[in-house]
């Protein structure tokens, strides 16, 4: 049974998104403003969008989600940092190779770069999940050893973005080892206001980012 004060405390952080969707934008914009952080961002339903039943393979399979793109270049202007967080279990499935994965990410990072966009990294799990590893997500291995690795980011100031339940329980995970770390959810189920904002695709995100920062257009 659910403790009612998480209830409450659900109930409120979804109630106050449903009064003021981007107050919890414009308090993330706020705190970040001359600092150092990272913006981690699952890949698959997301960025592109997934392949029911399967994995992507190839780039051939590799579907941009709409509206992703212009997302990244907005999202760039905002974060110091942008890493992609990812689970791919099909390579420990045998269904494809790491390389594989990297040709992807590598077309991936030259359409944005044409435009004039740059993934910090991208981190990726290639295990199983048979495999218990601690770096498949929701486990905190890939942020936390990106953030090691870059000390001049500040853990605290994260933000994990996200389709899946996985993805917030990540955000959480995080925060229990380095201090914090807020969530955004795009699309999928509902968190049940777990998160700290939750929009329908990555581009209603970069928007509110932009609102809060005073863009226009």
């Amino acid at each position: 049974m659910r403790s009612p004060n998480m209830s409450n405390t659900r109930f409120s952080r979804l109630a106050n998104r449903k009064a003021d969707p981007y107050a919890a934008i414009r308090k993330m914009v706020a705190e970040r403003a001359g600092h150092q952080w990272c913006l981690f961002l699952d890949r698959d339903g997301v960025i592109n969008r997934q392949v029911v039943g399967d994995y992507v393979r190839n780039w051939r399979q590799f579907e941009w989600l709409p509206g992703a793109a212009r997302a990244l270049k907005k999202l760039r202007a905002w974060a110091p940092y942008i890493v992609v967080v990812t689970n791919q279990q099909g390579v420990g499935a045998g269904l494809m190779s790491a390389v594989d994965v990297m040709v992807i990410h590598r077309h991936l990072q030259m359409q944005l770069a044409s435009d004039g966009v740059l993934i910090d990294g991208f981190q990726v799990c290639p295990h199983h999940r048979s495999q218990r590893c601690g770096c498949r997500k929701p486990r905190p291995g890939l942020v936390l050893d990106w953030l090691g690795r870059h000390p001049d980011s500040e853990p605290l100031l994260s933000i994990v973005v996200g389709d899946s339940l996985s993805d917030l329980e990540l955000a959480h995970n995080v925060a229990a080892a380095a201090g914090a770390c807020a969530s955004v959810q795009i699309g999928g189920a509902s968190s049940g206001g777990v998160a700290d904002a939750s929009f329908d695709s990555l581009w209603e995100f970069a928007v509110a980012v932009g609102h809060a920062r005073g863009e226009r257009g």
